[in-house]
């Protein structure tokens, strides 16, 4: 019960922060900065369970590879793809200058792809939750309390009833039953922010979206626990009290941010918001 107690006020916590920050826009300057040090504390994760895998990256080419691509969700939302392709490429290519460098044929087939998909797997996410963010903050909203339920009705469920394993070689603790309920609590918690808030998104979305968060979400969950347990570590971290590493307590936002992002294109409700 302490545990439990513990993670739910270290959640509630992180929560309210980003609430106020949304609610006074005297504070809006918090969030983009909240998203670069979340990057960062992310790579020196990502960075940690490469080593256990002796691994050895450049952390400092990761550092500012993934700050150029969380700033580049500060531009305009129609420029948006173009300068995170120029940084993706941009990524690629120094990664490899560095190895060639420093570093010669030794471990290329294992530094290259890990510094790469490290930088990937922790910026393009926050990329996009700031472009996200850029168009309204009530989506921003929407996405972090659908994936905040979905994780708390997950968790207190499959710790109380979840009986039939989910992922037991990833994730021994996860649940069908838990991951059912999680799926129910984020579509309950998206109804009910369409009823409080002014979102602009129409009953039959939000019900889309409650369910794409509700799979997505626990999709980038078992993500996160193949990468752990590849490294043979329990938590990626030990930065949130009850919850672990930072990937840890956003490892289903990550995917669900750019579900959202990619929704918001291909439904053209973003061309809409910014338009108008």
């Amino acid at each position: 019960m302490g545990f439990q107690s513990s993670r739910a006020r270290t959640a509630l916590g992180m929560i309210c922060i980003i609430l106020a920050a949304l609610r006074f826009s005297e504070l809006s300057w918090l969030l983009p900065i909240l998203a670069w040090l979340i990057a960062l504390g992310g790579i020196h994760e990502m960075h940690g369970l490469a080593r256990q895998r002796q691994i050895e990256f450049s952390a400092p080419v990761a550092y500012v590879s993934v700050s150029a691509l969380v700033a580049s969700g500060l531009v305009a939302f129609e420029a948006f793809p173009w300068v995170a392709f120029a940084v993706i490429a941009a990524l690629l290519v120094c990664v490899f200058l560095e190895q060639i460098a420093l570093r010669a044929e030794r471990g290329t087939l294992t530094n290259v792809p890990a510094l790469f998909l490290s930088v990937l797997y922790v910026g393009l996410p926050l990329a996009c939750a700031l472009q996200i963010l850029r168009v309204d903050r009530f989506y921003f909203l929407f996405v972090l309390l659908g994936v905040w339920s979905l994780d708390t009705a997950a968790f207190y469920v499959g710790c109380a009833i979840g009986r039939h394993k989910m992922a037991p070689r990833l994730s021994p603790k996860k649940s069908w039953e838990g991951a059912v309920a999680g799926l129910l609590g984020c579509l309950i918690a998206s109804l009910l922010q369409r009823a409080v808030f002014p979102i602009d998104l129409s009953w039959t979305q939000v019900v889309e979206l409650g369910i794409l968060f509700g799979v997505v979400g626990q999709l980038g969950d078992l993500a996160e626990s193949a990468l752990k347990r590849d490294a043979g570590v329990k938590d990626t971290g030990t930065i949130f009290r009850g919850h672990g590493g930072i990937l840890d307590r956003i490892d289903s936002l990550l995917f669900c941010f750019v579900a959202f992002y990619l929704y918001l294109i291909c439904s053209g409700t973003a061309a809409v918001r910014v338009l108008s």
